[in-house]
């Protein structure tokens, strides 16, 4: 039944709403997003000479700021859509006139949506996807603020459940750990002397008793006789104190169990010492990979992240009394024209590791042929079932049994990573590192128009596949789960879209299932270290680095320095239009004062057109040439085109620090921002977008800077302020490069990741035997017959 427009803004706002709303029915855009809705209400106002409208009291204002799209169907009905909090959302159709509105259901939406897709649909019946309903097997997160927490949240889940139900989750853990094993290795407990709960507790008393006494620091063999004689396994502890001490977290689990002791006592059970990580797309090596297409910071971040999780995996096993090595593999594709890299080696080592590796399975078409060529990641997908097949006997073979955790990277990962989740019957992680949905204005609806470069028909599906079968997914930031107060997030674009001709998903994910958590990675220490700490620099690595900045000439730089001596604004990333080094070069450009206070250095692609196939690339070396031209940049800017090592940057960001620089992130989003990381570790005050990861690496003017970086003033002008603060007062910049480095050491490290993912490996595994499996069964057989039906149909015909 219709309601009037006052019981959702108030009376006193409706009639300059209604004139708002009319206003927009004449204009010839029919689709707004919120830009473009707050731009306009903004010019309504001020030509009515009512600015007071546009604060946060009015009601109208309050409604439209958090109003992600707007739809104008004729001219006297607009449709809302009404993001009241993060990822909850409310739809309504107004009458413009008379100031009605009633709700309008999601399937309704999507269909109101297509009208405005670039081809007129096939009057037929929509395939409707709807995975909502088949998570009624666990809990849901009701507030939304607790999203990306999922594991606090199923961890008092499961501690109520001991607590509640004590005779089936007494039974589930008793289970739990008497089949427990690594390799060929029983641990724990031996089922053939424990054979009940009541009896492992009363044996768990017995050695309690007969080793109080017993030195805490003694190693475990002391009583290694005693256990066994009690049915007790390897795998409770080093020392005689930490053996009791896991013992008594178990007893405490069994007669009075809450939420601290039940993650106390899991994060214990070594159930861990074999990782498969998937990352099949791009060219992923040590050497010489770095900026080529689909090669980046996902690569140094799979690199950084296997690195600490041997160290801290070597560390545990330590700790659990076991003498077992863990081993963790990288698994891609192999590509026989390597191009120079070592992307056509079957194993690889990876430096700086004891047993971690490169295990590289080459692409086969239908016929079992090696595909022998490097291929976009756009076009990988008809590979990929025949490859998780081949991966699935190369690990078997090279791990000797199954991984006991894969994790999967970026979607084609995650498909792989699903695969062979559901084969082996292992725990899977989900990275997703970026979801093109987002990065794309409108590619669901306008998808045929992305078609032939993107084929996002398959990687929509694949993602709403993986994410829906993953028993847990870490992200970065939890902006990139539910976004924010002022817009949605990457996973949360997720949950109702449509794609026309194609599906229409009304439910595709549900991210209030606690299988969502935040683990922000960290950066490499020893790479990325404060520019103060001398002893640890090269004095040789120094001079060369200093010189290729700031004076020598080569080919793959432009620009000599009138003045090398100013501070540097420095930025290093890729050369395409998301990074926006172009935007801050513009910036840079339209403020004469900031280049009286700095100079320019930019790290980023190529410098010659001719050196790259991209087409953004090139439009955007294009624009570079120009900006200089048109603001006069010459002796102002260096601009470098070249890839540096990874030990390389790490000297680049202490030398503009030497310098008192600074480091400019201005991407127009980011999904997280390793740069920023390496910066700020480094002791560089840091300006970072405002939209998107960086947001919740930097405390906005206590640890650096926030910006909007889509308008070149407002780039500018805190760079400036900086910049002259920095000329008053002497402690200004080392005030920052402080700040920046503790926000680091205390919140982004690579220990920390790596502890907090083997901790949500062990509680949601023991969620997995519990619950989990027999639960998903069903969403199991859904996500099977739409991979089926929808994606190895278009899979193959792109073959």
């Amino acid at each position: 039944m219709p309601r009037q427009l006052s019981d959702l803004i108030g009376d006193a706002d409706v009639h300059y709403f209604q004139m708002f709303l009319y206003e927009q029915s004449r204009e010839p855009n029919r689709y707004l997003l919120n830009n473009d809705i707050l731009l306009g209400f903004e010019a309504f106002c001020r030509d009515l000479n009512q600015e007071g409208l546009l604060t946060g009291r009015n009601g109208a204002y309050r409604l439209l700021r958090h109003t992600p799209e707007m739809m104008v169907l004729g001219e006297d009905q607009v449709v809302l859509l009404h993001r009241y909090k993060p990822s909850k959302y409310r739809v309504y159709r107004i009458n413009v006139h008379t100031g009605e509105y009633e709700d309008v259901a999601i399937p309704e939406l999507l269909d109101l949506r297509e009208r405005f897709a670039d081809t007129e649909p096939e009057p037929v019946s929509k395939l409707r996807l709807d995975f909502l309903p088949f998570y009624d097997y666990g809990p849901s997160i009701k507030d939304s603020r607790r999203i990306g927490n999922g594991i606090d949240f199923l961890n008092r889940y499961m501690s109520s459940s001991l607590f509640q139900k004590p005779a089936e989750w007494q039974g589930f853990l008793f289970n739990f750990l008497k089949i427990h094993h690594l390799g060929e290795q029983q641990l724990l407990i031996n089922g053939q002397m424990i054979r009940d709960r009541q009896e492992l507790v009363e044996r768990l008393e017995t050695v309690l008793s007969e080793t109080d006494g017993i030195r805490e620091e003694a190693p475990h063999t002391d009583i290694a006789l005693q256990l066994q004689r009690e049915g007790f396994e390897p795998g409770w502890g080093d020392t005689v104190g930490r053996v009791r001490e896991t013992m008594q977290l178990l007893l405490d689990l069994f007669e009075a169990p809450d939420d601290s002791n039940l993650r106390a006592f899991i994060t214990r059970i070594p159930m861990i010492s074999k990782i498969a990580i998937l990352s099949p797309h791009g060219w992923f090596g040590q050497e010489n990979v770095l900026g080529r297409p689909d090669t980046g910071g996902q690569i140094v971040y799979i690199l950084d992240q296997v690195r600490a999780l041997e160290r801290t995996l070597t560390d545990r096993l330590r700790s659990y009394g076991l003498e077992i090595t863990p081993r963790i593999l990288i698994v891609t594709r192999l590509i026989p024209e390597n191009d120079g890299t070592t992307s056509n080696m079957r194993l690889e080592k990876i430096h700086h590791s004891e047993n971690a590796h490169i295990l590289r399975v080459p692409f086969r078409d239908e016929r079992g042929n090696v595909h022998p060529h490097w291929i976009s990641r756009f076009q990988v997908w008809p590979y990929l079932e025949r490859f998780a097949e081949d991966v699935g006997r190369e690990l078997l073979s090279e791990l000797n049994g199954r991984p006991d955790l894969i994790i999967g990277n970026y979607s084609d990962g995650n498909l792989v990573a699903t695969l062979l989740s559901e084969k082996l019957n292992v725990i899977q992680c989900n990275i997703a590192h970026a979801l093109e949905k987002t990065k794309y204005l409108f590619s669901d609806l306008h998808w045929k128009n992305f078609e032939s470069d993107y084929n996002f028909s398959l990687q929509f599906v694949v993602d709403l596949i993986a994410m829906n079968m993953a028993d847990f997914i870490i992200t970065s930031t939890a902006q990139e789960i539910s976004g924010s107060a002022e817009g949605g997030g990457q996973y949360e674009s997720y949950q109702f879209f449509t794609m026309p001709d194609l599906m229409q998903v009304v439910n595709g994910i549900n991210i209030f299932h606690p299988k969502f958590n935040v683990i922000p990675p960290g950066a490499d220490e020893t790479v990325y270290f404060p520019h103060s700490e001398t002893e640890r620099r090269l004095e040789n690595q120094t001079t060369w680095l200093s010189e290729q900045l700031f004076i020598a000439d080569s080919p793959d730089t432009v620009g000599k320095l009138e003045n090398p001596d100013k501070p540097p604004i420095f930025t290093m990333a890729r050369l395409d239009r998301i990074k926006n080094i172009t935007g801050l070069v513009e910036s840079f450009g339209r403020s004469p004062r900031l280049q009286e206070l700095a100079n320019l250095v930019v790290i980023a692609g190529k410098v010659d057109a001719g050196q790259t196939t991209d087409a953004e690339e090139i439009q955007e070396i294009e624009r570079m040439y120009a900006l200089i031209e048109e603001y006069g940049l010459h002796g102002k800017i260096r601009w470098l085109g070249r890839h540096l090592s990874k030990e390389d940057s790490g000297e680049v960001y202490r030398i503009i620090a030497d310098r008192r620089g600074v480091f400019v992130q201005p991407a127009r989003f980011e999904g997280f921002g390793l740069t920023v990381l390496e910066a700020m570790s480094s002791g560089l005050p840091t300006f970072a977008t405002r939209f998107g990861g960086p947001s919740e690496i930097i405390v906005d003017g206590q640890s650096g800077f926030l910006v909007n970086p889509t308008v070149a003033e407002l780039l500018s002008d805190p760079l400036v302020a900086f910049f002259e603060a920095a000329v008053a007062d002497q402690a200004h910049w080392t005030r920052f490069s402080e700040a920046a480095i503790a926000r680091v050491q205390e919140r982004f490290t690579w220990r920390l990741y790596s502890e907090k993912l083997l901790n949500l490996t062990a509680l949601y595994g023991f969620w997995r035997y519990a619950v989990s499996q027999e639960g998903k069964v069903e969403l199991s057989n859904y996500c099977h017959l739409l991979f089926q039906l929808l994606f190895k149909r278009r899979a193959e015909e792109l073959a």
